[in-house]
């Protein structure tokens, strides 16, 4: 039977993309490294990395036997979990990977927290676009609302957990408002300078809305556009025009009253944030306890733009 600790390992070298920097997190040298990845290869019969002066590579039955390795070792961790179900706090590492706006609004948060309430937990998060291969190396569970294609690496399998809608607000200062009028009507807003967030979908500038059952498009007139959520959210503090964002980046500014929500039993949205995690019957403990806080967090930002909804009517009296 394969060493455990050759596969846990093995793992490590592929999520850090090198025997040197895996011997580094584990406090072995890159020979002992080399020995473990070695003596897996060897009891298996088969090569699973392709190795060159500055590149490693999966072979195609390393990138096989990895995919099952981190399902193992993930419900190894569980077991262990369940056996120590006296003591509840979590160990070890947890990596997650968030896309750009509900990472650094949803996830970096809950993700805090659980470093918080669990002190013996080492939580390494990246924020960035990912794609299915990313969770080869190493990832615990991947964060976003982004659909992958059948385009992409089917050797990589994923489980999706839906945590919730990601509704949409169009909003803009009280400021701004004063100066130009608030739009009585989701078509006026084609008379009004935009904000756009560049890399929101296929065509940013394309706001939707419903009216009863009817489904519409206002072409927005975008006067700033940025690939960087922040960047329109700051825009929209300052006055510059009028944005859609999502609820989550923006239910603070909402409750304090420096943004106004416009038509917010229009806004079409159909947005839902994932959570994509290696397919296996068990979910470790240190993931589900993640996914829980970003669920709640989700649910609290819709919660809070409620509340605040109705300060907002009376500026939104104009007959539509």
């Amino acid at each position: 039977m394969e060493n455990l600790e050759d596969m846990a390992v093995f793992v490590r070298v592929v999520a850090r993309g090198s025997f040197t920097a895996a011997g580094r997190e584990l406090n072995k040298t890159t020979s002992a490294i080399s020995k473990h990845v070695a003596r897996l290869e060897a009891a298996l019969s088969a090569k699973l990395l392709n190795r060159s002066t500055h590149h490693l590579a999966l072979t195609e039955s390393g990138a096989r036997f990895h995919d099952r390795c981190v399902r193992i070792l993930a419900e190894l961790e569980e077991a262990r979990a369940d056996l120590s179900a006296a003591s509840p706090e979590m160990s070890g590492l947890l990596r997650v990977q968030a896309s750009p706006g509900v990472g650094q609004s949803i996830v970096a948060p809950a993700a805090i927290e659980i470093g918080r309430r669990h002190p013996k937990l080492m939580v390494e998060l990246s924020v960035g676009d990912f794609t299915t291969t990313i969770m080869r190396r190493g990832m615990d569970v991947l964060i976003g609302s982004r659909a992958f294609t059948s385009g992409e690496d089917s050797s990589v399998s994923l489980m999706a957990q839906d945590l919730g809608p990601a509704p949409y607000v169009i909003c803009a200062s009280p400021a701004y408002l004063a100066r130009a009028g608030a739009p009585a009507q989701p078509e006026d807003l084609a008379r009004h300078p935009c904000l756009v967030h560049a890399t929101q979908k296929k065509d940013p500038q394309a706001w939707q809305f419903a009216r009863g059952a009817a489904r519409f498009t206002v072409r927005a007139n975008a006067k700033f556009r940025s690939s960087l959520e922040h960047a329109v959210l700051l825009a929209a503090l300052e006055g510059l025009g009028i944005a859609r964002l999502p609820l989550y980046s923006v239910s603070d500014q909402l409750a304090r009253g420096d943004l106004v929500s416009l038509f917010p039993d229009a806004v079409v949205s159909d947005r839902i944030i994932k959570a994509f995690t290696p397919r296996s019957d068990i979910l470790p403990g240190k993931v589900k306890v993640l996914i829980e806080e970003v669920q709640a967090r989700l649910g609290g930002a819709a919660a809070l733009s409620r509340k605040a909804e109705p300060a907002f009517v009376t500026l939104m009296e104009e007959p539509g």
